[in-house]
């Protein structure tokens, strides 16, 4: 009410003063000598009384709210399982009966990997900050040219994979690191790719807990592994299936290319991860113990199966086809 008393005698005010204009010289300044004036009344200066100019202003008690720089997701604080329960190994071996080469779902190398995902424990992850696309071509270029990154290597008579708008791919975990740091982040720790996929809801898939076909550019066990029928035989354009996003809007966390994350890939003698049994609850680090490198999120030739946020992949190769990769990074 103050508010609106304030503004209505500024407005009076200032119809005074427009009715004024029009008035005379001679009756303002006799109006003016009749209130005893001399000359305008300078108004006190507003700084008047207020404390000495200081460098910084205090912090102690105050939270600032910063929104995540352009092309970025806020990952809020959370709790979620990670790994996989027995109901849920059993779930990726029968997605896998359903594909054309389902003979393959019982070999060894199949339940070791779906073992690999190790057992379901609770995870606690600190806010942070992550790409909300897989790193196109046309963005690892521009590092390419400021001569921070190295450039891809494709095999000869290798094309279709340099489309500006699709992920890096061929180049090497060590390159995708030196580009998150020159980016101002850094790869994802697993922990944190498997929560930012799955979230505190526990959602196997990205999107939810029934598989799409129409929600990611997958692959298949069959003849033709790259499978066409989603529209796309290798990449596709970063974010071409927006109906699989994750509720916080994070793009193709399941098939295109696989992600490397931060961590190496290394198992124990009975098939689970290692680190993951005794690992800590808040925040578990990087493993770097092993050889091998750690994607995730499946690509383009993989089956519904290996699209599960839970599930988890390595390479041998140095510049693999299908693998890119997206950048974290820590809040201010």
């Amino acid at each position: 009410m103050a508010r609106v008393r304030t503004a209505w005698l500024r407005a009076g005010a200032f119809a005074a003063l427009v009715a004024g204009a029009t008035a005379s010289p001679v009756l303002l300044a006799s109006s003016a000598r009749a209130r005893g004036l001399r000359g305008p009344v300078p108004a006190p200066s507003f700084w008047a009384g207020l404390d000495k100019p200081v460098p910084s202003a205090p912090t102690e008690g105050v939270v600032v709210l910063r929104a995540p720089p352009s092309g970025r997701v806020r990952i809020p604080q959370g709790t979620f399982l990670m790994g996989s329960s027995p109901t849920a190994m059993l779930r990726a071996i029968t997605l896998c009966r359903e594909e054309v080469l389902s003979s393959r779902c019982e070999s060894d190398d199949v339940i070791a990997m779906v073992r690999a995902e190790g057992d379901s424990h609770p995870v606690t992850i600190s806010a942070f900050d992550m790409d909300r696309t897989e790193v196109t071509v046309s963005a690892y270029e521009r590092c390419v040219a400021a001569g921070a990154c190295a450039p891809p290597e494709l095999p000869p008579g290798v094309t279709g994979f340099l489309e500006p708008d699709f992920p890096i791919t061929h180049i090497r975990w060590e390159d995708a690191a030196t580009f998150c740091r020159w980016a101002g982040g850094r790869l994802p720790t697993e922990a944190e790719w498997e929560y930012a996929a799955r979230g505190a809801e526990d959602r196997e898939f990205p999107w939810g807990n029934v598989y799409n076909p129409h929600l990611a550019n997958h692959g298949a066990w069959a003849d033709d592994q790259t499978d066409g029928t989603d529209g796309f035989r290798e990449l596709a354009p970063v974010g071409s299936f927006p109906d699989g996003a994750t509720p916080l809007g994070l793009l193709d966390m399941a098939g295109n290319a696989s992600e490397w994350v931060a961590d190496t890939f290394e198992i124990d003698d009975t098939g689970r991860p290692v680190g993951y049994a005794d690992a800590a609850v808040v925040n578990p680090p990087a493993k770097t113990a092993g050889a091998l490198h750690t994607v995730r999120g499946g690509s383009f030739r993989d089956p519904p199966m290996w699209l599960r946020s839970a599930s988890r992949d390595f390479t041998q190769l140095p510049r693999p086809a299908w693998a890119g990769f997206r950048c974290a990074a820590d809040l201010p």
